[in-house]
C-alpha cells in the first residue's frame, strides 16, 4: 500500500464548467478558495416529562432538519481582462476543487481527490482594495465570489478488484436492491449493497447448461440461488429488482434466447430465487431479449422491456402482466438498451443506433435522430434532454433529447451508467477492455488501472467511491469486479 498523502492547501487546482456538464472545463489560474461549509441539517430533540423526577424530561425521539446549501468563497486578483467568474451568467455551473500531488495543475484529469460543487451559483461578489490613499498601501486589488451550491460530491480515483464467484457463464447483468437506512426503532440498519443479484448466460456450447442467478446478502459471498429461472440452454439477458412490500424484494430476469414455440418471457421471484414464476411477454413466438440493458425498471409500476423484433413492452404491476406499447416498432431491429428517466420519460436504442423516446409513459413512442453508432450496446438518460448511447464504435451524446448527436470518442464501449449529471463510469466491450470514470459529465474520461478481462457487459454505480462491472468469462469464471478508491 502506498504511503497516504497529507494534502497542503497549495496542492490544488480550481476549475469551472460555465456551460454545464459535458462541456469544456476552464482552469482558474490564480484563484484561492476559502473554507467550504456543508450543512447537514440540525438535530431537534423531542421530549416527554420524566415520571421519576419532577421538573426533568427524557428524550423520546429526534428529527433532522433540512440540509443547507454548500458554501465557499473564491478569491482572485483584478486584471485588465475579465475573470471567468465575472463573465458567468445566471445559469448554475459545476465548480471543481482538485487536490493535486504531482504533475501539471492545468490538466483536468490530473487529480488525486476532487470536491465538486454541483449546481453552483455566485451569490455575492466583493471588490477589495480598489484604491489607496497612502504610498505605503499597495496591497493588490482583489475580487471575491461567494459561491452557493446544491450538492457536494467527494471524488476519488478508483480501481477495480475482482469478486470471486463460481459462475461459469458470462455475467450479463447486475441488480443492486438494498436500501440505505439507519438502525432505529423502526428496524435494523441496511445498505444498498446488502442485497445484490447477478445474472449469467448458460455455459457456451453446452445445451444442457442452465443460466444462473447469484445472490450476495449482507455483504456475504455470492452463491447461486436455490432454483434457476429458465430451462437448459437458455440465457438470461436483463435483471432488475425493486421493493413490492416492506421487506420483500422482487427480482425479474428476462430470457435471452429464442424459443420457437413460445413468446418472450420473464421470470420473477419474491424469495431471493428459491421459487421462480415464469410470465409470457406478448404473443409472438420466437421473440426474446437480446441484451441485458433492454430490461429496465424504475419501480414495480414502471417496467419496460425491449425485444429482438424492436418491440417495447410495459408492466405496471411488478411484471405480472405486460402490454405492447409499439404497434409498429420504430425499427424492427433488436433493442439493445432502455433507460428510464422518470415515469413519463424513457429512451430506447436499437442495435443499429436508432433511438426511440417517450414523454407520456409509453403511450406513444417516436423516433429520435439516429445516435450515430452502427453497433449500439447501451443507453443512459441523465435528464429528459441529456442522453448517452454507447457501442462498439464509441460514445455518443445528445443535449436536446435526441434531435442531434455528437461523438465523444471511438473507444469500444459495452456499458455506461451515471450516478448524477456529473459522475459516471463506462466499460469497454472488447477483450482487455478498459473501465473509465468521468466527473465532469462525460467531457473527460479517465482510465482506471487495468484489470484482466475479456470484455464488459454491465456497470452499476452507487456512489463516487463504489461501483460494480460485470462481463465475459475470464479465467474460467464469469467476470465481476468491484470499483473502490485506490488505497
Amino acid at each position: 500500500m502506498a504511503e497516504d498523502i497529507n494534502f497542503l492547501a497549495g496542492q490544488s487546482s480550481l476549475w469551472v464548467q460555465p456551460d454545464g456538464p459535458n462541456t469544456k472545463p476552464l482552469y482558474l489560474m490564480c484563484h484561492g478558495v476559502g473554507d467550504l461549509t456543508e450543512p447537514m441539517g440540525d438535530e431537534t430533540l423531542l421530549y416527554c416529562p420524566d415520571p421519576a423526577e419532577a421538573g426533568a424530561y427524557t428524550v423520546k425521539n429526534s428529527f433532522t432538519g433540512e440540509p443547507g446549501v454548500v458554501t465557499t468563497t473564491v478569491v482572485t486578483d483584478i486584471r485588465r481582462t475579465a475573470d471567468y467568474l465575472e463573465s458567468l451568467g445566471k445559469c448554475r455551473f459545476p465548480l471543481f476543487i482538485h487536490k493535486v500531488c504531482n504533475g501539471r495543475r492545468d490538466v483536468f484529469t490530473n487529480y488525486d481527490r476532487s470536491f465538486v460543487l454541483r449546481f453552483t451559483r455566485v451569490s455575492q461578489r466583493t471588490l477589495g482594495n480598489l484604491a489607496s490613499r497612502t504610498p505605503g498601501d499597495e496591497n493588490e486589488s482583489t475580487q471575491t465570489f461567494d459561491a452557493a451550491a446544491r450538492f457536494l460530491s467527494r471524488i476519488f480515483n478508483l480501481m477495480a478488484s475482482r469478486v470471486t464467484l463460481a459462475a461459469v457463464g458470462d455475467i450479463t447483468g447486475i441488480a443492486i436492491c438494498g436500501e440505505d437506512r439507519c438502525e432505529s426503532a423502526c428496524g435494523a440498519a441496511e445498505e444498498k449493497t446488502d442485497l445484490i443479484f447477478v445474472a449469467t448466460k448458460a455455459l457456451a456450447a453446452s445445451a444442457a447448461a442452465v443460466a444462473e442467478v447469484y445472490i450476495s446478502e449482507n455483504g456475504g459471498a455470492f452463491a447461486a440461488t436455490a432454483a434457476d429461472p429458465f430451462g437448459a440452454g437458455e440465457d438470461i439477458q436483463g435483471i432488475v429488482c425493486f421493493r413490492v412490500g416492506r421487506e420483500t424484494t422482487r427480482v425479474i430476469v428476462a430470457r435471452g434466447t429464442t424459443d420457437a414455440g413460445n413468446p418472450a418471457e420473464i421470470s420473477w421471484s419474491d424469495d431471493n430465487g428459491d421459487i421462480w414464476n415464469d410470465v409470457n411477454v406478448g404473443s409472438t413466438n420466437g421473440e426474446f431479449v437480446t441484451n441485458g440493458h433492454a430490461l429496465a425498471a424504475l419501480s414495480r409500476y414502471n417496467i419496460w422491456l425491449g425485444t429482438n423484433l424492436g418491440n417495447i413492452y410495459f408492466s405496471d404491476d411488478g411484471g405480472l402482466t405486460w402490454t405492447k406499447q409499439t404497434a409498429v416498432p420504430v425499427s424492427a431491429t433488436p433493442i439493445q438498451g432502455i433507460s428510464i428517466y422518470s415515469p413519463n420519460t424513457a429512451f430506447a436504442v436499437h442495435s443499429g443506433g436508432q433511438v426511440d423516446k417517450t414523454n407520456d409513459g409509453g403511450e406513444t413512442w417516436s423516433a429520435a435522430t439516429a445516435s450515430g453508432t452502427a453497433a449500439a450496446r447501451d443507453i443512459h438518460a441523465i435528464s429528459p434532454y441529456f442522453v448517452w448511447v454507447v457501442g462498439t464504435d464509441g460514445k455518443f451524446y445528445s443535449h436536446d433529447a435526441g434531435d442531434s448527436w455528437a461523438t465523444r470518442d471511438t473507444v469500444p464501449t459495452g456499458a455506461i451508467e451515471f450516478l448524477d449529471e456529473m459522475t459516471g463510469i463506462a466499460a469497454g466491450s472488447a477483450a482487455s477492455g478498459v473501465i473509465y470514470e468521468t466527473i465532469n459529465g462525460g467531457y473527460d474520461w479517465s482510465p482506471l488501472p487495468t484489470i484482466t478481462n475479456q470484455g464488459f457487459l454491465d456497470a452499476k454505480i452507487l456512489s463516487p467511491s463504489l461501483a460494480y462491472v460485470s462481463g465475459v468469462v475470464s479465467g474460467g469464471t464469469g467476470f465481476l469486479a468491484k470499483l473502490q478508491p485506490v488505497p
